[in-house]
């Protein structure tokens, strides 16, 4: 029970550090996007900026969720091993 404990524990502090990051890289991205917008670059608001935009945050998301597979499968295989 306490190794599933401990492998429970692991992949809620791996899932919690790589959302955390992930949002971080989002909120960045979105950032740099309004910068553009407020500092009124016309070249950095154009609409496949925004499609660029949408897309690396999509590309976020998607690597957030094969990072939960990961750690998830890792985790099934430590507990398969012990």
């Amino acid at each position: 029970m306490i190794k599933l404990i401990d492998a429970a524990r692991s992949v809620l502090e791996a899932t919690v550090s790589s959302g955390t990051a992930r949002v971080e890289n989002i909120h960045n991205l979105v950032m740099d996007y309004a910068r553009g917008y407020a500092e009124g670059d016309k070249e950095g608001v154009d609409r496949d900026s925004i499609y660029q935009l949408v897309r690396d945050i999509t590309a976020e998301i998607g690597g957030f969720a094969d990072d939960v597979l990961d750690v998830s499968e890792d985790a099934r295989d430590s507990l398969k091993k012990k």
